[in-house]
């Protein structure tokens, strides 16, 4: 664990990944599992410095390929990798704006995806409303975000004037009061509440949830340092996925569809 400033930026917005790793890899072969990429119009909310948007590039036409992103210097990090042709994003794709109000057209999406975001935003149920109102009907929002059943808070905990950035173990399991005085940067969601957001943001539009469990991680560290009984632990846990340990899995997997 570290100790950091009360200003440290990514405690509020998030630690996108810079590198498309194995855990990201294995998430994006549980949405294919579910969902055909091929010539489909993708938004990426919460781009990050776009390293989904580069994966979703290779099933569909470049310029059906959109992020949005709401921390400007992650557009920076973004058009830079753009203009040294590191990225064949189209920069024009690319919109700088809060979840809760995305500046792009109603009904204009097939898919519409997040990676751990929706646990950062300032509103939530807009936010999906957003993600439901550019969305095309029978287009899919597929979104991954923290599980309260998961023992270790991911996001770190203020205290003391600090930020303390590392796992913190047991606080998921708090009353929500008590969580809240540490973690009230984030948000963690039980079954209940994430079911209830869903269904709080599609008020006047008829959706269905296709696909709702939880994830372990992808132990990629683990891997890293144990070898061999790394990748042990790690099949057992996704192994386990197929049971109802999963959950305590670390996060939501969930697809709902925007019917006519």
């Amino acid at each position: 664990m570290k100790q950091l400033s009360v200003d440290t930026k990514f405690a509020y917005l998030g630690k996108a990944g810079s590198v498309f790793t194995p855990g990201f890899r294995r998430r994006l072969e549980k949405i294919t599992k579910f969902l055909d990429l091929q010539n489909k119009t993708i938004l990426d909310m919460g781009c990050g410095e776009g390293v989904w948007l580069e994966e979703f590039a290779k099933y569909t036409n470049i310029s059906s390929v959109f992020g949005s992103e709401y921390d400007k210097e992650k557009i920076d990090a973004l058009t830079k990798k753009i203009g040294l042709k590191e990225s064949k994003i189209l920069p024009q794709n690319i919109k700088h704006c809060p979840g809760e109000a995305l500046g792009f057209p109603s009904n204009f999406f097939d898919i519409v995806f997040h990676n751990e975001v929706l646990e950062h935003v300032q509103d939530d149920v807009k936010t999906l409303q957003e993600c439901f109102r550019v969305l095309k009907p029978n287009g899919y929002l597929v979104f991954f975000t923290p599980n309260r059943g998961w023992p270790f808070e991911q996001h770190g905990i203020f205290l003391n004037g600090k930020y303390i950035w590392g796992n913190i173990p047991l606080l998921p399991w708090l009353p929500k009061y008590f969580y809240k005085k540490f973690a009230y940067h984030v948000r963690n969601y039980s079954n209940g509440d994430i079911k209830k957001v869903i269904k709080s943001s599609s008020k006047g539009v008829e959706i269905q949830i296709v696909k709702h469990t939880r994830i372990f991680p992808g132990f990629d560290g683990m891997v890293r340092r144990l070898g061999l009984l790394g990748r042990i632990v790690r099949k057992i846990f996704f192994i386990l996925e197929g049971t109802p340990l999963n959950f305590f899995g670390i996060s939501h997997f969930i697809i709902v569809r925007k019917n006519k």
